[in-house]
């Protein structure tokens, strides 16, 4: 099996909210950045546990990226 990437949009999802939550209570927690992520993948498999841990675990860190992530170009 070749691994595609989803089309489908992380944000959008039912669990994007909690995985948001549980990665921001790890960040003031002062927690690891990687217990801060590994917060949010939990909190997807929660509310999905049909989804495999690879798939689940993409789509969290997608949507942490996408909403935690900023790049900055210095001129």
């Amino acid at each position: 099996m070749v691994w595609r990437g989803s089309t489908i949009d992380p944000k959008n999802d039912v669990a994007a909210a909690a995985v948001i939550e549980a990665f921001d209570l790890a960040r003031r927690d002062g927690a690891p950045s990687v217990e801060c992520y590994r917060a949010g993948v939990e909190a997807w498999r929660r509310i999905h546990p049909d989804q495999s841990a690879e798939y689940a675990s993409k789509q969290a860190v997608a949507l942490i990226l996408a909403e935690k992530v900023s790049l900055r170009v210095d001129e």
